[in-house]
């Protein structure tokens, strides 16, 4: 029987040009085709899109839309690109804080086969909903370009998302299972190599496609840097106590847009906290910001497991007093029977000599984000027989 579960998503935030101090080559768009690239878990026949204009002031108007299969830095392979179509049409608005379906596509998705879905916006149009650190670049040309196989137009890379937000497959597969990874810019993949698919989650699905290559296993990435679970964006504030809107909404307000809205969700990896530590959030408060988290999703008949606090000693943000914040929340999660199974994250990256700090062969050199093997060991961290 055929259904349809989700393959890919990217968690939207409002759009803001300060966060971490980067300044991005501009704020609209005009007569300009987006390329982006998305990494499919599951594979499917069929293909849906899903586009969001949720912190967007003014509708959104796309001209026209196709989706290809991607080869590199922007080219996609002759021949494969079909239309995109909503209600019939190749254009679509998008009304104020609302989401939208593209209609179905017949389309071979391979999982970890890269797709490009291009998009032409054909009036100005200011940026409103994105995806900021992406590991991934987007491509921009001038003029309606959906439809050009080759790069040679697509000179200008930006490595975010724009309102585009999930894709679903339609399988037949009867073992299909979909897992949302809820998390910050740990889970995000902040400091995984540009368009390498090297995020935790990429890892652990080449890890359980090597054991179960019959399982159509996705799971999407609802990773958003600096995210917390009890402050929203508004709260977060920069060196000059302006609000940072791109670490997105408190995890309890997410919950509805990033998890339980994905086609076909049955599972919830949750790994976050550590935010919540910096911005000097008590044992308590992120315990109990942590046992809401575990009752809505048990209210939706969803499983969840939580990953404890990852080290993060030698950073700017370290002291002892956040430590011991740190050590009685991780305490409480390896005790804890309100989530259905327990991800010793700490455990895999931390070093055995210095446990307040990450293993230096798992260090980004940040003292906070692992580096490509620490992604790795978080992926071996999972323990399979959870799903």
């Amino acid at each position: 029987m055929s259904k349809w579960i989700g393959s890919w998503h990217a968690s939207q935030t409002k759009f803001d040009t300060r966060f971490f101090g980067l300044t991005f080559p501009q704020v609209s768009f005009e007569n300009q085709t987006l390329r982006m690239v998305v990494h499919p878990h599951a594979s499917g026949s069929k293909l849906r899109l899903k586009f969001s204009n949720r912190y967007g002031v003014k509708p959104v108007t796309v001209g026209k839309i196709t989706v290809a299969r991607h080869i590199q830095d922007g080219k996609i392979v002759t021949q494969t690109d079909v239309d995109v179509n909503f209600q019939g049409g190749p254009s679509v608005t998008i009304p104020v804080g609302e989401e939208v379906y593209s209609d179905p596509v017949s389309f071979k998705v391979d999982a970890k086969s890269d797709l490009a879905v291009s998009i032409y916006l054909p009036s100005y149009t200011k940026i409103s909903t994105w995806h900021l650190t992406t590991a991934q670049s987007t491509y921009v040309a001038d003029g309606n370009q959906t439809k050009v196989s080759d790069a040679i137009h697509f000179k200008k890379k930006i490595d975010s998302y724009y309102w585009l937000t999930s894709l679903d497959v339609m399988t037949e597969k009867k073992n299909s299972r979909v897992i949302v990874a809820l998390g910050d810019s740990i889970t995000e993949g902040f400091t995984s190599p540009l368009n390498a698919n090297h995020r935790w989650t990429d890892f652990f699905w080449d890890r359980v496609h090597q054991e179960y290559p019959d399982l159509n296993l996705s799971i999407l990435n609802a990773g958003i840097s600096g995210n917390q679970i009890l402050k929203d964006e508004a709260d977060v504030k920069d060196e000059a106590g302006v609000g940072l809107a791109n670490a997105g909404e408190k995890a309890l307000t997410r919950l509805h847009w990033d998890v339980f809205s994905q086609t076909g969700v049955k599972d919830v990896i949750f790994l976050e906290g550590i935010n919540d530590i910096f911005e000097n959030a008590d044992a308590d408060q992120i315990i109990a910001g942590m046992k809401e988290v575990a009752t809505k999703a048990h209210y939706r008949n969803l499983r969840i497991f939580i990953g404890t606090i990852v080290p993060f000693g030698n950073t700017d943000y370290y002291s002892e007093e956040k430590e011991h914040v740190r050590q009685d929340v991780n305490k409480w999660i390896r005790s804890n029977e309100i989530f259905d199974g327990v991800i010793d994250f700490d455990q895999a990256l931390a070093d055995p000599q210095i446990p307040n700090q990450i293993l230096p062969e798992y260090d980004s050199g940040d003292h906070l984000h692992p580096n490509n093997e620490g992604y790795k060991a978080l992926a071996y961290a999972v323990p399979l027989s959870f799903f």
